[in-house]
C-alpha cells in the first residue's frame, strides 16, 4: 500500500473541483450570477428574495411570534453557552469525567474525517446553514428591512446558503427588530434540532439490539469465514451482544486464536470464527470487523443499511445543529451573539458599547480556544479517517 493511497480520493475530489472552476471561468458563468473563485463557487441572485418575502408575508403572525420567542430566548442561549464553555473548560482542566470534547469540525475528507462520514456532515451543514440564513431573511422582511441578494454556495467542502440584508436600513430599526434578526438563525437551528430529536424518538427504538458490521479490517478473520457486511452480531458464544461495548468487553476476555461461535441476523446464520490479534495489543482477540450500534426502527419499513444511514444522518444533524447554534450566540465578533449583545446593551441604556463588546469578544475567544485546545490534548483526533 502506497503512502499516497489514503489521499487519492481527496486528490481526485480536488481535481474535479479544479475542472468545475475552470469551466465556470471559461464559460463566463458570472454573466448568470455565478461567482467562481478557486476556493468557492456562489450563485448570487435576487430570485430567492421574492420567495423569502412570500413565505414571510403568508404566515406573518406565526413568524412574528416565532421570532419574538427567539429574540427572548437569545438571552438564555447567550448565558447558557458562556456557562457551558466555562464549566467544560474547568472540567477539562481538572480531567473531570463529566467534561467532554469540544467538537471543531473542519471537514477535510481523508485528513480530518473519513470519506464514509463526509456525506453525512455535508447534509448536516446544509440543514444547518440554509434554514439559518433563510430565517435571518424572513425575520428581516417581516419589518420591511430590504434584502439585497441571496443565494447558495459551495466552498470546496462546505455547502451553504446566504441572505444579504440591507445593514444600513437594519441599523435604523427598533431594538425589537434587530433582536429578532440577530437571534433568528440560532433559534431556528435549535428548533430544527428539536424537530430532529422528535423524529429520532418517534422513528427509532430507545436502545440498540445488536452490533452492525459496517466493514472489515485487513486480513479480517470474520470476513474470511464469510461474515456478510451489514449483518448484525447478536451473540458470541451465547453471550448477548446488544451493543459495541458488550462485544468489545467479551472479546477482551479472550486470547487471540480463540474459536468463537457468532450468531448473526440479516441474514440469520451462525459462523465459527478463529479470532485474530489486535495490531495495537497483541494479547487482545479481535474479529476484524468495523462496527456500529444497530438501533432498529420502531416500524421496520427500511432495510438495515438504510436504517443505519438514516440514524447516522440524524445523529450528525443533532450534533452540528445544536453545537453551532450555541457557538453562534457567543458574544464574539463576527458571530450573531456579538450583534445581539450590542443591541441588548443599547436597550439597557448603554450608548458606547464598543469596550464591553471588545471585552466580551476576548473572553469568548479565550473560552472557545481553551475548550478546543484542552479537548485536543485530552482526546486527540476523535473523527475516524
Amino acid at each position: 500500500m502506497s503512502l499516497l493511497d489514503p489521499y487519492i480520493p481527496l486528490l481526485f475530489y480536488l481535481a474535479v473541483w479544479a475542472v468545475i472552476y475552470a469551466l465556470a471561468v471559461l464559460l463566463k458563468a458570472d454573466k448568470h450570477g455565478i461567482i467562481a473563485k478557486p476556493y468557492y463557487i456562489m450563485l448570487k441572485t435576487i430570485v430567492f428574495n421574492s420567495w423569502i418575502e412570500k413565505i414571510g408575508s403568508r404566515f406573518r403572525r406565526g413568524w412574528l411570534a416565532f421570532f419574538d420567542i427567539g429574540a427572548a430566548m437569545g438571552i438564555g442561549l447567550l448565558a447558557f453557552v458562556i456557562y457551558g464553555f466555562i464549566n467544560n473548560a474547568v472540567g477539562l482542566f481538572r480531567h473531570s469525567s463529566s467534561a467532554g470534547p469540544t467538537l471543531l469540525i473542519i471537514p477535510l475528507p481523508g485528513l480530518t474525517i473519513g470519506w464514509d462520514i463526509f456525506p453525512y456532515i455535508l447534509l448536516a451543514i446544509a440543514v444547518l446553514l440554509i434554514p439559518h440564513e433563510v430565517a435571518h431573511g424572513i425575520a428581516s422582511v417581516l419589518d420591511k428591512v430590504p434584502l439585497k441578494s441571496s443565494g447558495v454556495f459551495m466552498a470546496i467542502f462546505l455547502p451553504g446558503g446566504f441572505v444579504e440584508i440591507d445593514e444600513e436600513n437594519l441599523a435604523k430599526r427598533k431594538a425589537r427588530t434587530k433582536l429578532r434578526v440577530f437571534a433568528a438563525g440560532s433559534f431556528t437551528n435549535v428548533a430544527t434540532w428539536a424537530l430532529v430529536l422528535l423524529l429520532l424518538v418517534a422513528l427509532f427504538q430507545s436502545s440498540p439490539t445488536g452490533v452492525l458490521v459496517t466493514g472489515f479490517t485487513n486480513g479480517s478473520p470474520a470476513q474470511a469465514q464469510g461474515m456478510p457486511q451489514w449483518s448484525i452480531i447478536t451473540q458470541v458464544n451465547n453471550n448477548t451482544t446488544p451493543d459495541v461495548q458488550h462485544l468489545g468487553a467479551y472479546l477482551a476476555s479472550l486470547a487471540p486464536g480463540a474459536v468463537v461461535t457468532v450468531h448473526l441476523s440479516n441474514p440469520s446464520q451462525t459462523l465459527t470464527v478463529t479470532t485474530g490479534k489486535s495490531e495495537t495489543n497483541a494479547t487482545r482477540a479481535i474479529l476484524g470487523v468495523q462496527t456500529a450500534n444497530y438501533v432498529p426502527l420502531r416500524y421496520q419499513f427500511l432495510p438495515v443499511t438504510s436504517t443505519y444511514q438514516l440514524l447516522t444522518a440524524f445523529s450528525w444533524m443533532q450534533l452540528i445543529l445544536l453545537g453551532v447554534a450555541l457557538v453562534n450566540m457567543l458574544p464574539l465578533f463576527p458571530f450573531d451573539g456579538d450583534r445581539y449583545l450590542d443591541t441588548l446593551l443599547g436597550v439597557l441604556g448603554l450608548k458606547n458599547t464598543k469596550n464591553v463588546r471588545t471585552v466580551a469578544s476576548v473572553i469568548s475567544l479565550g473560552l472557545l480556544g481553551s475548550n478546543i485546545i484542552l479537548s485536543y490534548i485530552l482526546f486527540g483526533t476523535i473523527f475516524p479517517r
